[in-house]
């Protein structure tokens, strides 16, 4: 289940350490705290990450302590903008970019983790 948890980290959190068996936790462009994620990490949340959340500093290193097994891409389109303009699909390729600048690897195996990682996802459903 994707999770919206802006400006409610701490009551989503207790939310999902109250129910959990409710589902695998995505936590949509995360922006909380260092101690929040920490937390989420410990509630085996996933993450997805896109060009609009990485183009900015907290975003990326948020993103940085994120575990790379638990990360996936998305766009936020139409909502998110990338360069002044509304967000498609083939903007993802710029989060894959940052995803191997952050993972010290090259994009191509930055997409191959993130492949990796939905099919794990997926399994798991």
């Amino acid at each position: 289940m994707t999770i919206h948890s802006r400006r409610a980290i701490t009551e989503v959190l207790n939310s999902l350490e109250a129910h959990p068996g409710a589902g695998t936790p995505i936590l949509h462009w995360y922006s909380g705290g260092s101690r929040e994620l920490a937390r989420a990490v410990d509630l085996g949340c996933w993450f997805s990450v896109g060009p609009a959340m990485l183009s900015g500093e907290k975003g990326r290193k948020l993103a940085a302590r994120m575990p790379r097994d638990r990360v996936l891409t998305e766009t936020d389109g139409p909502f998110a903008m990338v360069d002044g303009r509304t967000a498609f699909p083939w903007d993802v390729d710029f989060a894959l970019g940052t995803l191997g600048e952050l993972w010290g690897v090259e994009k191509g195996t930055a997409q191959t983790t993130i492949d990796d990682n939905l099919k794990h996802l997926i399994r798991r459903s």
